[in-house]
């Protein structure tokens, strides 16, 4: 006992160095001298931002807390959101979303329970999810592929589709049924399922009739430090419009819907605009609407969910309190949370993903062959999201296939509605695969083309074939492993880091990689004690009989660290590192650390795992502040609090008052016309995308995002232009000349000679040229030229303020 005692000493001493270290460097780092987030560190909306959040963190811990009545303590809670929600201008998006999102898991449960029969399902809502996204996605390929698919019949479908959803659900008692599964899941945590669960967690931290004491304590804290993680996301939603999301994220009624539906090409080559476009094509009902924060709301609530799947998957590993603490940890990861407030697809992959697993988890423990289809359903409905999926979710699907093989568990034999929980995801993955494939000549583009084309597949004009990506690092690759290795755990600076900083793991996974060091030091110690016979009898006969927890952990093993080998290829491969690619690895490391360190606490290591749990304080209080920071669209602080607004932003509205203010008004005013007007903009973008009809930017042409072959040659040009049948061509004031783009400005100076651009329209700088394919070199044309070089503010004039 002594000699455990003085290691337990030593590690956590170790620890209590690691958690300084993880906390102090990246802080220097980052938020001092020249640090990347210095400048806003000190700004008066920073100090605003940090005392609101530290505000909505006592009043929610408090309400939790010293509430005795659920419906009070729940009713209070809803109200403190309210108020935040209104005071910063995203009640209607948050409000509206939620509907809408509530009406997708409607779907799912209709398909789930009355088309299939599929009532006894574990975590049923989970299924529904899955079911909903699926069912809604089939109904919008169907529509689209009759050509009534336009945003405002999808929008009419949504509507009629959904009130007949909510009038069944509460006919049939649905919302009542909901309203005492909430009311059971805050005294009993929502086990409802009695058998091996409660056979599973019933231990000495797991009260089956709730959190008691301490428990309840810890159950407020980290409860309130999960909701003001998920407002801290949508406090600052109206001005966190990042790229990706101006670029195609919100303008899917341009680029994915521009009126039949989402099979009609847009006529363009940026491989952005051909990804598949599952949620782009889920949230279509919303993509038209004045406010952006409709769609970024929507990501918001599914990032909720995927921390309530976080908790139940932590749940078949560790009690309760435990799994709670995963997902506390899981909400203040800057690459998981910071993602909820883009229009870009990573969230809504990632929960889907937790859900692939979860129900495979549940399969391994239950044998049920309906836990098992749906696990396949969702990893089908995430190659629908996301092109990275396709390696991602095939790694961890893969090794749940294979280790299903080695332990014979895999039992195919069921009914045929079973089978078909398989139908609808499968149908959504044609329908978004056809587009891409009707488009591009492959299911998949992006770096699979290659390996598409291996297989036969045949590249349609004008797109490019994509090789597999390459780092372009001059030192070896075990080199390029551990210094982005040791940037990513600690310090993410640096040239490949720039997408990392503010999509980051954070220090927590350091540390939690310690943790599980130590963890495992102290168990293998304790495992040669009772080799040599110190411990005393012998081991118990049941723990060495198979169990359902011991299936679970081996399939956690089988499935992660072939999953962490990928992870590794993948970031010796890549030349830009986005921390959002890793979003399920921050996952598995959280989840995959705790129930060791939760283990360990089993074992009677309770004194250790007492100060791993205080030093976890102040490595989350520093994610907090990096959540806070840092944002895709680099914003700073939380919008403005506003106590008299309509309920939401007029985003649309703001692009307009800023395309005036660059001086583009006519411009605007000839283009906003017809929303089908198709133009190439050479602009910066993604600014130059916010007129309100097609456009792509001459970025989006060339490499690396397009084809470089297009813009080679004039001619080659000219052909573009006729596929893409573009309508006009938008030249920004500043953007091209001779010291910038001094390709593209020869491009449009020899197409206005040779009579392809006519009918020039300046407007402070600004030019928007007509497109005639059959126009030809004359006096016309020339005099064309004249004045183009004469109106047009080049890149060396607007340099030179003139």
């Amino acid at each position: 006992m002594e000699k455990n005692r003085i290691m337990e000493a030593f590690l956590s001493l170790g620890l209590l160095v690691l958690a300084v270290l993880c906390v102090a460097v990246p802080f220097f780092v980052l938020f001092t001298g020249d640090g990347t987030y210095s400048w806003q560190f000190g700004d008066p909306a920073t100090k605003k931002m940090m005392a609101e959040i530290a505000l909505l963190f006592v009043l929610l811990s408090g309400i939790l807390l010293l509430g005795k009545r659920p419906a009070v303590r729940w009713g209070k809670t809803a109200l403190v959101c309210l108020i935040f929600c209104w005071g910063h201008v995203i009640f209607l998006p948050m409000t509206v979303s939620a509907l809408y999102l509530g009406y997708v898991i409607l779907a799912g449960r209709f398909v789930r329970t009355v088309l299939l029969g599929q009532k006894e399902i574990e975590d049923g809502w989970m299924a529904d999810f899955i079911l909903g996204v699926s069912a809604v996605l089939c109904a919008f390929c169907l529509l689209s592929a009759f050509k009534t698919g336009s945003i405002a019949q999808l929008r009419l479908f949504s509507a009629a589709s959904g009130a007949a959803l909510y009038l069944w659900a509460a006919l049939s008692g649905g919302f009542g049924r909901a309203a005492a599964w909430l009311k059971d899941s805050a005294r009993r945590d929502g086990f409802r399922k009695e058998g091996l669960q409660k056979a599973e967690f019933q231990k000495k931290e797991f009260q089956i009739e709730g959190f008691q004491g301490k428990n309840r304590t810890l159950w407020a804290l980290l409860t309130a430090f999960i909701i003001v993680m998920i407002l801290v996301q949508a406090g600052r939603m109206n001005i966190s419009l990042d790229f990706d999301t101006l670029w195609y994220g919100v303008r899917s009624e341009y680029v994915l819907d521009n009126g039949t539906g989402i099979y009609e090409n847009p006529g363009m080559v940026g491989m952005a605009y051909v990804y598949a476009k599952g949620l782009e094509t889920l949230a279509l009902p919303l993509s038209d609407l004045a406010s952006h924060s409709y769609l970024l709301a929507l990501n918001l609530w599914i990032a909720a969910a995927g921390l309530m799947g976080i908790y139940r998957l932590a749940g078949l590993f560790m009690n309760r309190t435990w799994a709670l603490a995963a997902a506390a940890l899981s909400s203040c990861i800057p690459g998981i949370m910071n993602m909820a407030i883009s229009a870009k697809p990573d969230v809504i992959t990632w929960v889907i993903q937790i859900f692939m697993v979860y129900y495979m988890a549940c399969y391994i423990k239950n044998r049920k062959f309906a836990l098992l289809a749906l696990s396949g359903g969702a990893y089908l409905l995430s190659l629908t999201m996301k092109s990275t999926a396709l390696v991602f979710s095939t790694a961890v699907f893969g090794m749940s296939g294979l280790y299903l093989l080695g332990r014979r568990l895999l039992s195919l034999r069921a009914p045929l509605r079973q089978w078909l929980l398989l139908a609808a995801p499968a149908g959504a993955l044609t329908g978004i695969w056809a587009r891409t494939m009707m488009i591009t000549g492959m299911p998949v583009t992006s770096v699979f083309t290659s390996i598409f084309a291996v297989l036969g597949f045949q590249m349609k004009y004008p797109f490019a074939t994509s090789g597999l990506p390459q780092n372009y690092e001059e030192a070896s690759n075990l080199a390029v492993l551990l210094r982005r290795l040791f940037h990513m755990l600690l310090m993410p600076t640096g040239k490949d880091m720039g997408h990392v900083v503010f999509a980051w793991g954070s220090p927590l996974m350091l540390f939690l990689i310690g943790a599980c060091l130590a963890a495992a030091l102290l168990m293998a110690a304790a495992w040669k004690r009772r080799r040599a016979g110190e411990s005393g009898g012998q081991p118990d006969r049941k723990q060495n009989r198979e169990s359902a927890k011991k299936r679970l952990s081996l399939y956690a093993h089988v499935a992660f660290w072939p999953f962490l080998a990928v992870n590794l290829v993948s970031l010796v491969m890549l030349y830009q590192i986005d921390g959002n690619y890793f979003m399920l690895l921050y996952t598995g490391i959280i989840i995959g650390s705790l129930s060791l360190l939760h283990s360990l606490k089993q074992a009677g290591h309770r004194r250790f795992l007492r100060t791993v749990s205080w030093l976890l304080v102040p490595i989350m209080a520093f994610n907090v502040l990096m959540t806070a920071e840092s944002n895709w669209a680099w914003s700073l602080g939380f919008s403005e609090i506003q106590w008299a607004n309509k309920g939401r932003v007029n985003h649309e509205a703001l692009q307009h008052e800023k395309m005036v203010q660059a001086g583009n008004e006519q411009i605007w005013n000839i283009l906003a016309e017809d929303e089908t007007t198709r133009v190439i903009a050479f602009g910066d973008h993604p600014g130059c995308l916010q007129f309100p009809c097609v456009v792509q930017s001459y970025k989006d042409i060339t490499s690396p995002w397009g084809n470089v072959e297009l813009v080679n040659t004039v001619e080659a040009f000219e052909e573009y232009m006729a596929y893409a049948q573009a309508d006009y061509a938008y030249v920004e004031a500043g953007f091209i000349g001779e010291g910038n783009w001094e390709w593209s400005y020869g491009l449009v100076r020899r197409m206005i000679e040779r009579g392809t651009l006519t009918d020039l329209v300046f407007e402070h700088g600004n030019v928007l040229a007509r497109v005639d394919l059959d126009g030809v070199s004359s006096m016309e044309t020339r005099e064309n030229l004249r004045l183009f070089d004469e109106n047009y503010i080049t890149y060396e004039r607007k340099q030179g303020g003139k």
